[in-house]
């Protein structure tokens, strides 16, 4: 008799062109979805990541070398993917966000793969992928550029833990070394690939012992542990070299505490309340909730003879619920406003990361428990399912579109104004030493504050004519890059060098690339530096007034404050 534990068939199983056929229309909608955010621009982190690439050289050392100074982060996968891109296209925008649709259409892809393991040919596996690919938490996750990490996270999890099932069915050396490359590659694209192997871990601890002995369970098992491990010693070396402290940022618990509650909030409303969605989009997800919940009671019903798979539900509970945990510090100040509070554009998509690969899992958990394995076409379980999942549609599918078309529209409000600034940097002569450069009025700019530099030298033509000037605007910018050795202290001056904590702020370098850290005081204000370049913005143009500042005809409002 054959085991069910493992990926049963479903009676009412679709043929192959016709899951084919489903899938490529789950891929179509993802697309569609995202299609109007292929015309957006750039969004504050972007510029960062952009100016840093753009500047490197050796992109290998990314895999050697800690590249947050910052923050105790180590993706060097995704990283690489940036300097890939802009090695080809430079600073145009579109290749980056075709990127990312092809990731997010390979999170959808391997989403689908996932539920075939889970419940092979199921009739409704495609759609659910469908529901995936529309999603606003999975199409806002895309359209951030900056968000490129979790979406290779959740594409390479996903693998994982179908390859871990794959090897806890059918034990081989070829499942269980595509399932440590996948965790590898997951673990590269962003700290969230340790939920990955938590699910993957126990999808093997916990498989029925009627294929896989003890031996290959303790084997897959080990390699799982000592990945993980050696994953996590050689990050900690990367964030504690001389360049890079990442004991600096350990959370306390209470963070873990708060954050995980601020994540479970955010995500309710997200899921059942989204504020960028009309109300009867609202009430479509509803009544699709209504219709899976009774799917589910009827599906648990007929079911009831049936054996438990705890290896599965353990696998999908981890893909569901460890993110929150993960990323609960972070969440804790990034979620602690709540969902909505703040609608403008960008501040609604950039908390979808928190939920991208959660979201797979649960949706994977909804389609195991709204479907009998024994499920007929005429069942109603499998009506009810349908329903539900063409409801979630209708809402989801024009609200991941408005959603595109508001960021696209968004980001590119801020184009013109930053093509003018590279446009009057074009024109300046700029000095060789002491090169120093200050946009003023800018306050109306969104995004250009704080990411002056960044702007400035990811969308140059000549980044390397750039290389050794630190571009401001009446504050500070966060990070400086540069090229290394080319700016010494009489070239900073009256610029001072970040400290934290009554301590210098460490200095990134990659290679020949130097990411720098400066604070302003009052020295600025009473005494510009003599050789600066000073550009004011008026009326969509930046005028040079670098003389009307000299001459103390202009006083910049420099935001001067204690360098700590």
């Amino acid at each position: 008799m054959r085991n069910t534990a493992f990926s049963p068939t479903p009676a009412a199983s679709l043929p192959r062109r016709w899951r084919i056929a489903a899938l490529l229309i789950a891929l179509a909608l993802g697309a569609w979805c995202y299609a109007p955010g292929l015309r957006a621009f750039f969004a504050q982190d972007d510029f960062a990541f952009l100016a840093l690439v753009r500047l490197l050289h050796q992109p290998w050392l990314l895999f050697v070398h800690n590249h947050f100074p910052d923050y105790a982060y180590f993706r060097p996968l995704g990283v690489l993917l940036w300097w890939l891109v802009a090695d080809a296209a430079g600073d145009a925008a579109w290749p980056q966000y075709v990127l990312n649709l092809t990731l997010h259409l390979g999170c959808v892809g391997a989403l689908y793969a996932l539920l075939q393991r889970l419940r092979r040919d199921a009739p409704l596996n495609a759609l659910w992928a469908a529901v995936y690919a529309v999603h606003p938490l999975a199409i806002g996750t895309a359209l951030w550029l900056s968000d490129r990490f979790d979406l290779l996270a959740t594409l390479f999890s996903l693998l994982a833990v179908a390859t871990a099932l794959a090897h806890a069915e059918r034990p081989r050396a070829a499942a269980l070394f595509g399932m440590l490359g996948a965790l590898l590659s997951a673990l590269l694209s962003k700290e969230l690939g340790i939920v990955g192997a938590a699910a993957a871990f126990a999808a093997i601890a916990l498989a029925p012992r009627a294929r896989l002995d003890a031996r290959q369970r303790v084997l897959a098992l080990v390699a799982i542990t000592t990945l993980t491990l050696a994953w996590l010693a050689y990050r900690r070396a990367m964030l504690s070299v001389p360049n890079g402290d990442g004991a600096m940022h350990l959370p306390a618990l209470a963070a873990f505490a708060s954050g995980f509650c601020n994540w479970l909030r955010a995500g309710a409303v997200y899921l059942f309340a989204d504020p960028r969605a009309p109300r009867w989009a609202i009430v479509c997800i509803a009544f699709a909730t209504a219709a899976w919940l009774a799917a589910a009671l009827l599906a648990r019903r007929s079911a009831a003879n049936s054996r438990p798979r705890l290896h599965v539900a353990a696998a999908l509970l981890a893909l569901i619920l460890l993110p929150g945990l993960v990323q609960a510090p972070v969440a804790a100040k990034h979620l602690a406003a709540g969902v909505g509070s703040d609608l403008f554009f960008f501040n609604l998509i950039v908390p979808s990361r928190f939920f991208h690969l959660g979201l797979a899992g649960l949706i994977c958990g909804l389609a195991l428990i709204t479907t009998s394995p024994r499920v007929t076409v005429r069942s109603s379980t499998l009506r009810l399912s349908t329903a539900g999942i063409l409801l979630a549609l209708v809402g989801l599918v024009p609200v991941s579109q408005r959603i595109a078309h508001g960021y696209a529209d968004g980001t590119n409000k801020q184009a013109a104004a930053f093509a003018a600034a590279e446009t009057a940097l074009a024109q300046a002569t700029l000095p060789q030493h002491g090169c120093q450069v200050y946009f003023l009025q800018t306050s109306t700019l969104w995004g250009f504050a704080g990411l002056s530099d960044s702007i400035a030298k990811g969308l140059s033509a000549q980044p390397e004519r750039l290389a050794h000037c630190l571009i401001s605007t009446e504050q500070p910018a966060w990070s400086y890059f540069v090229r290394k050795d080319s700016v010494q202290p009489d070239d900073y001056r009256p610029l001072h060098p970040l400290e934290v904590a009554g301590k210098p702020f460490p200095v990134l370098e990659i290679g020949d690339t130097q990411a720098l850290y400066f604070s302003m005081g009052e020295d600025l204000r009473s005494a510009p530096p003599a050789s600066a370049i000073f550009l004011e913005y008026r009326d969509g143009a930046f005028v040079d007034v670098s003389t009307a500042v000299r001459n103390g005809e202009l006083k910049p409002k420099f935001a001067t404050s204690n360098q700590n």
